[in-house]
């Protein structure tokens, strides 16, 4: 695989709008160099061909800043004991082969608080469209969600006349329109008090316009803040009517409790929930990574997992793919101690021939498992193929790899016609001194695509 290289200086999330080479982000300190003007935007090599123009938002909505994460947040390669980087944020993107492309970014707003005190959170959404004539996105509208928790995964239908995002609220809140849970044929499972504090709720609007008032659904009642193995994906299949539910869940069982996730396929004509899908556990073990895809060849949903346990034995942690009806089949391991894990799955899209294609962060060649994870070698950026039954095709191809520094956060775009654009991010440097607190496994120094 060839491609080009280029520095995209940012230490905050970053969208990637589907089939452009444009990037949003949200407030955060830029890397900047000091001789760099008010306008922060950054072309790489202009001369080279593909561009990469940078927008950075001044402020967001009710002018709050972004919302730090809870302790324990797993990172994948780490886990997060202390609530000091911005949530993750998730986008949707449509009218993208329009002369203005949208994008909207579901993301969490908080207040800053010292650690260890929680910092008070509210979700928000910001719809933004790209301005070809000066290379930046503008916000169209933006909303605060004062009642939900954080705002999580969001999706778009492809003309951006229906806009949903999943909405994490306090359990025991009322004013939704529908209990959808209460259709699905596990839905008490799902329904417990004893491990979980928090409800997953589904905001639709059918007009395009955020800043109107949603119809609110539930579709969960185990959501918890301890101990954030995965995270809440939503897709929609447009030719099919309905959304795909990719919740980490957390439930009761065997006197403790107990951390995985669930992914629910919900019809739109009524909301209620079909038989897809399941309502535990994507693979064996608990699950640390939920990546889901809708393969609109097949008409089925598909799932990327990573978790804490392998088939193999041993303390490793095991790679999975898993379609919607079928077992999950482990196609890799790597390293896992305690709070740490060598890599994990960064996500998958759909091919046109009906095939999946996956990247993911790991280490090339044969695991053993051992007491405690080996400091080398670094983890490298991995692609793997898989067919339209979920088997894999051939084994991961390692296509960036650095001697002395962990790599990690890939993700994968389609950009058309067999292009793809990958980005990764440099972590951990084994060449600096020693860090104790571990920040590089969790925030990269440079992210390139």
């Amino acid at each position: 695989m060839n491609f080009k290289k280029a520095l995209f200086w940012t230490v905050t999330v970053s969208c990637i709008l589907a089939g452009t080479g444009f990037a949003l982000n949200l407030p955060s300190r830029l890397l900047a160099n000091e001789n760099d003007s008010d306008d922060r935007r950054i072309t790489i090599d202009p001369d080279a061909g593909p561009r990469i123009l940078n927008t950075l938002l001044e402020t967001l909505p009710d002018g709050e800043p972004t919302c730090c994460e809870r302790e324990w947040i797993i990172r994948m390669l780490h886990y997060h004991p202390a609530a000091v980087v911005p949530r993750r944020m998730y986008f949707a993107s449509c009218n993208t082969d329009s002369a203005t492309p949208t994008m909207f970014v579901s993301l969490s707003l908080g207040e800053n608080r010292v650690h260890p005190e929680p910092d008070p959170s509210s979700g928000a959404i910001l719809e933004t469209v790209f301005d070809s004539t000066t290379g930046r996105f503008e916000v169209r509208r933006e909303h605060r969600f004062e009642e939900c928790v954080w705002m999580e995964g969001i999706t778009a239908s492809s003309d951006c006349s229906t806009v949903a995002a999943l909405c994490r609220r306090s359990r025991g809140d009322t004013d939704f329109d529908f209990d959808s849970l209460a259709t699905h044929a596990n839905h008490e499972w799902m329904t417990q008090a004893r491990c979980a504090k928090q409800e997953m709720w589904l905001y639709e609007w059918n007009n395009g316009d955020i800043t109107s008032a949603p119809e609110k659904f539930v579709v969960h009642r185990a959501v918890d803040t301890e101990w954030e193995y995965g995270n809440n994906y939503l897709r929609l299949a447009e030719d099919q009517n309905t959304y795909g539910i990719g919740v980490k869940a957390r439930v009761f069982g065997g006197g403790g409790c107990h951390e995985a996730d669930a992914f629910l396929v919900m019809d739109r004509s009524d909301h209620r929930f079909t038989g897809r899908g399941y309502h535990w556990a994507c693979a064996f073990g608990h699950t640390l990574s939920n990546r889901p895809v809708f393969n609109p060849v097949t008409g089925q949903y598909a799932l990327l997992c990573g978790t804490d346990g392998s088939h193999t034995g041993g303390p490793l942690a095991g790679y999975y793919f898993r379609l919607e009806d079928r077992p999950a089949r482990e196609f890799l391991q790597t390293s896992y101690q305690g709070i740490q894990s060598k890599g994990g799955p960064g996500g998958v899209l759909a091919l046109p021939d009906g095939s999946y294609l996956a990247v993911l962060s790991g280490v090339p060649g044969s695991v053993r498992p051992t007491n405690s994870i080996p400091l080398r070698p670094p983890t490298s950026i991995g692609i793997a193929r898989f067919s339209s039954e979920g088997a894999p095709m051939g084994p991961v191809k390692w296509v960036v790899s650095m001697a002395n520094t962990y790599l990690s956060y890939p993700q994968l775009a389609s950009l058309g016609g067999g292009r793809f654009l990958l980005g990764y991010g440099e972590m951990k440097r084994l060449n600096l001194a020693a860090d104790n607190t571990d920040e590089s496994y969790r925030a990269p120094w440079e992210y390139w695509v």
